[in-house]
C-alpha cells in the first residue's frame, strides 16, 4: 500500500510516527511522513536512514524566540484547560492551513491515512476525498472509561470516574471542538459535537502505549486497539560514545541521568537556564551520587566542574539510559517510555499536560517516588527524591523486571498487522 503519515509536535510525538513510518517501509509499503515540529528541528535523516519519505510541514512561529515566548506561557499556566487552550489556539492553530495542504496531498496520492490525534486537518481531508483513515493515540488519558479517571483527578472507582467524564465531556469539547469545526466549516464539511470522532479514527486508533501502562479497557469500543510502544528501530540511532563518557562510566557505580527534555526550552534567557542547572547540579551535590546532567552548556559560563557530574547537551536516550541508575526527568511520553524499557526507575519532575499522568503511571507501577512540580521545585526536594530511589533496591528491581517485559513487546509490529488487517483490499 501506499501510506501517507501526518504528525505534529515536539520529539515525543515525532519520534513514534518516524517509527512507525520506518515499520511500515520494512514491511514493504511506499511510506510519505509529514511532519510539523515545534521545535523546528529537522527530522529528515531518519527518513534517508529508515526507507521513508518525509515532507517538513511549516513551523511554529517566525522564528525559534517566538517558540520560547509560546513555551513560557505553557509554563506559566498552571490550569490544565489553560494548558490545552495554549496548545490548541497559540501553538496548533497557527499551522492549521498548511497541515490541511499537506493532508489533501497525502490523501490524493496515497491509499490510506494515519495521523496523530491531534491532526484534525488530516481527518477533513480523508473525510473530503473518502480515504480510509486511522488515528494514533499516544496518550489514553483522553479516552474515557470508568477504569481510569480524567488527567489531574485521583482514581475513584468505576462509578464515579464515568460520572466526571460524562460531566467533564462537554467540558472539553467547548475548548477543543471550535478549532475543528472552523476548518470543517470552510472546508464544507458538517460540524462535529464531539471531538472523539476526530481524535478516535471509528475505523482504528492505534494507542501507542505499552498494555502494561494502558491494558484493554472492557468499557472502550473496538475501534480502541492498544498496540505497545512505538520504539525507533536501533539504526535510527547510529552513535558512538565519546571517550571520556565512556571513562566518566567505567569510573565509579552507574550515575543518575538528568534532563528536562523540551521543557529546557522554555528558558528564554541565559540566568534562567543557569538557575535551573545549577538546581541540579546542588541536588546531586546534596545526594551524594555521581550524575550525568543534559543542559544546553555551552550557553553557562558560571557553575563550576564538579568530577561526579558529566555535562552533556544532547545524547540519544536509548543509548545511554542502560548505563544509569535512574531518571531524573520531566515525564514527557518519550522519556518515560525509554526510562522505564531499559530499566531505569524515575524522578519526575512535571512542567505541564500530560507530565502529570504520566507520573501518576510511573508511581502506580511502583518504578517512580511521587512526582515534583517544577513551579516550586528545589535542590533539597529533589536531592531527597533521588535519594529516596539510590536507597530502594526494590524500586530498581520493579523498574528493571517492567524493562524486560516492554522490550519483549513490539508495538510497531503490532500495529503493522492491524493496518495491514483493517486496510488492505
Amino acid at each position: 500500500m501506499k501510506i501517507g503519515i501526518q504528525t505534529w509536535g515536539s520529539d515525543g510525538d515525532i519520534n513514534p510516527f518516524i517509527a512507525l513510518a520506518a515499520g511500515l517501509a520494512k514491511a514493504g509499503h511506499t511510506v510519505t511522513l509529514a511532519v510539523t515540529s515545534v521545535e523546528r528541528k529537522d527530522y529528515k535523516q531518519f527518513a534517508d536512514r529508515l526507507g521513508f519519505q518525509l515532507i517538513e510541514v511549516s513551523h511554529i512561529g517566525r522564528d525559534d524566540h517566538d517558540l520560547i515566548l509560546l513555551a513560557d506561557k505553557m509554563h506559566a499556566a498552571a490550569d490544565p484547560l489553560k494548558q490545552l487552550d495554549l496548545i490548541i489556539n497559540d501553538m496548533f492553530e497557527p499551522g492549521v492551513d498548511a497541515m490541511y495542504a499537506a493532508a489533501l496531498s497525502l490523501c490524493a496520492e496515497n491509499d490510506l491515512v494515519i495521523g496523530h490525534f491531534l491532526v484534525h486537518p488530516l481527518e477533513a481531508a480523508a473525510e473530503k476525498i473518502s480515504k480510509p483513515y486511522l488515528t494514533v493515540t499516544l496518550n489514553q488519558s483522553a479516552i474515557p472509561s470508568g477504569y481510569n479517571s480524567p488527567m489531574g483527578i485521583p482514581y475513584l472507582g468505576r462509578w464515579l470516574n464515568s460520572l466526571i467524564w460524562k460531566l467533564g465531556m462537554p467540558i472539553l469539547n467547548r475548548h477543543i471542538i471550535p478549532s475543528i469545526n472552523r476548518l470543517r466549516k470552510k472546508e464544507g464539511l458538517p460540524k462535529t459535537r464531539s471531538f472523539r470522532p476526530i481524535w478516535e479514527s471509528p475505523l482504528g486508533n492505534l494507542i501507542a502505549v505499552s498494555p502494561k501502562f494502558c491494558p484493554p479497557r472492557p468499557d472502550w469500543g473496538i475501534n480502541q486497539l492498544v498496540c505497545g510502544f512505538f520504539r525507533l528501530p536501533e539504526e535510527a540511532h547510529p552513535w558512538e560514545m565519546p571517550d571520556n563518557l565512556a571513562r566518566f562510566l567505567a569510573q565509579g557505580p552507574a550515575p543518575v541521568y538528568i534532563t528536562f527534555g523540551s521543557m529546557l526550552g522554555v528558558l528564554k534567557d541565559t540566568r534562567q537556564l543557569t538557575d535551573t542547572t545549577r538546581l541540579l547540579v546542588d541536588a546531586v551535590q546534596k545526594a551524594g551520587c555521581r550524575a550525568i546532567i543534559q543542559s544546553r552548556w555551552q550557553e553557562i559560563t558560571d557553575i563550576p566542574e564538579h568530577r561526579d557530574i558529566f555535562r552533556i547537551n544532547a545524547v540519544p536516550h536509548p543509548k545511554i539510559f542502560p548505563h544509569c541508575a535512574a531518571v531524573v526527568h520531566h515525564g514527557g511520553a518519550g522519556t518515560t517510555q525509554t526510562a522505564t524499557l531499559f530499566g531505569c526507575p524515575s524522578i519526575v519532575v512535571t512542567h505541564i499536560a500530560d507530565q502529570y499522568y504520566w507520573a501518576r503511571e510511573l508511581k502506580r507501577l511502583g518504578v517512580a517516588p511521587q512526582p515534583l512540580d517544577r513551579r516550586n521545585l528545589t535542590a533539597k526536594q529533589l536531592s531527597k527524591k533521588i535519594r529516596q530511589v539510590l536507597d530502594s533496591p526494590a524500586m530498581t528491581e520493579r523498574a528493571q523486571e517492567l524493562g524486560r517485559k516492554l522490550r519483549a513487546e513490539n508495538g510497531v509490529g503490532r500495529a503493522v498487522e492491524t493496518i495491514e488487517r483493517l486496510c488492505t483490499p
